[in-house]
């Protein structure tokens, strides 16, 4: 199934349904890394503005983790399933009815919209499912765009976006339409990127704020509330500061324009309080119902995620050698994802995910051709398990000096959890 851009459909299946989008006050978020990470803080951080306790925070990301309602949730709740039904019932009578062929996303961010209307949602922050200008999310007029922010852009999905980094730039600055007051870009892009995001926000009179690039520290600037640094970050990475970095200077501006008002202290505890799973998440799976194992899960997907998950692992083991669970997306670009991690004294273990909800289009790569892959680069040792009910079993019967690394799609790491909680659920 071909992915189509384009905001012909989205626009005419919103309108038959009534605009469920009208007057909702928007926060929309590209790139290529964090942009997830980006939205969960700053929903977290303004479900945590004590002086307006009957906040609603929407947040619309994908792809979903565990179940597809996750992909759409207020004051961090998924959609009731009910509601999801009932809604994706009116879209899809609405859809067929008007011959729209709205794909799978489209239909989601339908549901996503139309939800946080129901919910009467003070503030909706809606992450880019694929590239920015042409996404349906960027439907969303500027007017209702209260800010913009832009994280790491890298190399992805080139067959949509283009081949260079300029290019993929460009489609990511298009979330930032004319009426979009504030924009933020993560300084740690180079400035070429950097250049691409500042001449699209001259050309529609947005203001631009260049977050701090450096790493050395875990400072965070802002005039509302000073200079400060979080004791610890609640996500694993040392790249999550750039995300707090843009998701606090968003939030700065909106304090700014009277449009927040949050405490110093609402803005440190809603930093040390975000759950985001499946990203550098340390997890003891629970394989079996009786039976578990500590692994290291990340659902790095592209070949800057992969050097970021390197970095950590080697902090985390040193030179030790590794055991890696994998399944990649059919048509990912093998060297860039696994170039960064996998060295000849490895163990590769090939595994292919299941069909997931939604999109059927994602396939994962054949599991012998990708071991075939591997062996021949890297020189390492592989084996094929393509049932992942199966691995851990064998894999915990084996010696467990090696640190179990799960990794190459969000979509493996996905069906381990809903394993995992389905087996923690049913513990003896």
């Amino acid at each position: 199934m071909a992915i189509e851009l384009g905001l012909s459909r989205i626009s005419k299946l919103l309108k038959y349904a009534g605009n469920p989008q009208d007057n909702l006050k928007v926060l929309h978020v590209a790139g290529t890394n964090g942009k997830g990470s980006v939205c969960s803080y700053m929903a977290n951080l303004l479900s945590h503005e004590k002086k307006r306790t009957e906040n609603r925070i929407g947040k619309f990301t994908s792809p979903h983790l565990i179940h597809i309602t996750d992909s759409i949730m207020v004051n961090n709740k998924s959609i009731p399933l009910d509601d999801f039904n009932l809604i994706r019932k009116s879209l899809s009578k609405i859809n067929e009815e008007h011959s729209l062929h709205c794909s799978e996303f489209e239909l989601l961010t339908g549901i996503a919209l139309s939800y946080f209307r129901q919910r009467e949602c003070t503030w909706c922050v809606l992450e880019v499912g694929l590239g920015g200008r042409l996404d349906a999310t960027n439907f969303i007029p500027g007017s209702q765009k209260y800010a913009c922010g832009i994280t790491k852009i890298g190399l992805d999905h080139e067959s949509f976006l283009g081949t260079t980094l300029k290019q993929i730039a460009f489609e990511k600055a298009g979330i930032i339409r004319e009426g979009v007051p504030y924009a933020v870009i993560d300084g740690s892009n180079s400035e070429a990127i950097i250049d691409v995001v500042r001449k699209q926000c001259e050309s529609v009179s947005c203001t631009l704020k260049i977050t701090n690039p450096s790493i050395s520290d875990n400072s965070i600037e802002s005039v509302s509330w000073g200079t400060f640094k979080p004791k610890k970050l609640p996500l694993n990475g040392e790249y999550q500061i750039f995300n707090v970095r843009v998701a606090v200077s968003i939030l700065d501006h909106l304090q700014q324009s009277g449009e927040i008002f949050l405490s110093k202290d609402d803005l440190l505890q809603g930093l040390t309080s975000l759950d985001w799973p499946g990203r550098l998440q340390r997890i003891d799976y629970q394989y079996h119902k009786n039976n578990s194992m500590s692994i290291l899960m990340d659902g790095a997907h592209n070949g800057s995620a992969a050097v970021e998950l390197a970095k950590f692992i080697k902090q985390e083991h040193k030179d030790k050698p590794l055991t890696f669970v994998t399944a990649v997306t059919s048509g990912k670009k093998l060297g860039p994802l696994f170039d960064p991690l996998i060295t000849s004294k490895d163990k590769v273990i090939v595994t292919r995910f299941g069909p997931v909800t939604g999109m059927p289009w994602i396939q994962p790569t054949d599991p012998e051709q990708l071991a075939c892959f591997l062996k021949e680069r890297y020189n390492c040792g592989v084996e094929v398990q393509p049932n992942v009910h199966e691995l851990f079993p064998n894999l915990a019967k084996q010696s467990r000096d090696s640190p179990v690394i799960v990794c190459g799609s969000l979509y493996l790491c996905g069906e381990l959890l809903r394993i995992h909680n389905h087996n923690i659920s049913n513990k003896s």
